[in-house]
């Protein structure tokens, strides 16, 4: 007699708890259309759309309520990721993340919306929209050379990106000269890039002062005699605007104080081209001649 009270009891606490879940799915569904109606928004796709507009619009958590996810289909599904992209609403993601795990579309498809996620920086919307069937294109590596960002650089190697064609071709060269160390560094530790790309881009880091990107490279076995088509080198760059500091690395590190290039031009001609009164005064001190 007690275990059939112990099984009657434990049944009827189920039952119980399944109406009171149902009872408050129930209440959330009616109080998000409540609020979605109070807002003028339709639960239809173009009102995901409206309530999902800022990064930090609350609409997804509402239309969740509404079961519309639960329900909806590969096209809206497909639109949904495109918003996400454009929009970075962050609980549109989370929903995005939440449903539709087997819904994988034509990479053509959700092309320019990865490229959107990459220049947003954003690693959680380009892992979602390669789940779904993105793949990077020939300038999604170039995109990602503007981010300080080794994930996401590391996310696209992993995941078809090449510096083979098109604008990736140039995106070690983008990455130095911006001295995005972090992304430089997963295109280096890659293994994808050619050595010559990953040559030259000393010279892009030194064109614009980043001299940690300088160092890096060379510590990553790069020549700091490396030059461009004139052969003119990294020393030459740094020598018009750059500083003393960066002068003496260098130097002490090997590099050619009168090496020449256009036309015998050496560093402390381009020193002069830069009217850089110290360095000019340090590569005289240190040997160094105009020609």
């Amino acid at each position: 007699m007690n275990l059939l009270r112990i099984l009657l009891a434990g049944l009827l606490a189920t039952v119980f708890s399944g109406c009171s879940q149902q009872a408050a799915n129930s209440a959330a569904e009616t109080a998000a259309r409540e609020e979605l109606a109070r807002r003028n928004i339709p639960v239809t796709l173009a009102g995901l759309k409206q309530s999902t507009t800022g990064r930090n619009h609350d609409g997804a958590y509402l239309f969740e309520d509404t079961g519309f996810f639960a329900e909806i289909s590969d096209a809206n599904f497909r639109d949904a990721l495109k918003h996400a992209s454009a929009s970075g609403n962050y609980g549109l993601y989370v929903m995005l993340s939440r449903y539709g795990a087997d819904q994988v579309f034509p990479a053509g498809e959700l092309a320019s919306s990865l490229n959107q996620a990459i220049r947003k920086n954003s690693v959680r919307l380009a892992a979602l929209l390669i789940t779904h069937g993105a793949i990077p294109g020939n300038d999604s590596l170039f995109f990602a050379a503007y981010q300080d960002n080794y994930d996401l650089a590391a996310l696209l190697l992993a995941n078809g990106g090449t510096f083979a064609a098109g604008e990736n071709s140039g995106a070690l060269k983008m990455a130095a000269r911006l001295g995005n160390l972090k992304t430089l560094e997963a295109f280096v530790d890659s293994g994808q890039a050619q050595q010559s790309q990953i040559d030259q881009a000393i010279l892009y880091g030194a064109l614009t002062e980043k001299i940690d990107v300088v160092k890096y490279l060379v510590d990553q076995g790069v020549d700091i005699n490396q030059g461009d088509s004139d052969g003119c080198t990294a020393l030459h760059y740094l020598s018009q605007d750059g500083t003393v500091d960066m002068i003496k690395y260098m130097v002490n590190n090997g590099a050619r104080i009168n090496a020449t290039c256009r036309g015998a031009e050496t560093p402390l001609k381009w020193a002069h081209y830069g009217d850089n009164t110290q360095v000019i005064e340090y590569l005289v001190s240190v040997g160094a001649t105009q020609n």
